[in-house]
């Protein structure tokens, strides 16, 4: 894949996630600094790296935290909760014998390990701090 579709992947992604429905939200795309740590995110996401991701979100939240906008971060937990590395469907909760529960998750194409622990980390910080971010972030206009 080439720099610019990189470029233009993570900007739709963004996109998506309503980044350009707020001013402060804008910055993500306007702000080349910020913009290129969300490049950072994406390519050790690709690479399936649960270390490199945390640095690379340690760096986003860094760099907000500069700017006065650390609410900001919940677009990379969103980027990488609504990802392949997330289950697209759950199937219901099973009871097994001996109080065993099965819990399944169908994802859209086969994901390591690391991979699954990428999502399953976005997905916890999302639904532990994301409802109260995006307040923040649109409160803000």
């Amino acid at each position: 894949m080439s720099d610019s579709s990189i470029y233009e992947a993570v900007k739709s992604k963004l996109i998506t996630h309503g980044v350009d429905r707020t001013v402060d939200g804008r910055l993500t795309l306007n702000d080349a600094r910020l913009f290129s740590l969300f490049v950072q995110l994406e390519r050790v996401k690709r690479m399936g790296s649960f270390d490199g991701v945390l640095e690379a979100c340690a760096e986003i939240e860094a760099y907000l935290a500069l700017l006065g906008k650390r609410q900001l971060i919940v677009f990379a937990y969103m980027y990488l909760k609504f990802s392949e590395l997330t289950p697209c469907t759950h199937e219901l909760d099973e009871t097994l014998p001996h109080g065993k529960v099965r819990k399944s998750g169908i994802f859209d194409r086969a994901i390591s390990d690391e991979e699954r622990l990428i999502g399953l980390w976005a997905s916890v910080k999302y639904e532990s701090v994301g409802q109260h971010l995006l307040r923040l972030v649109y409160a803000s206009g």
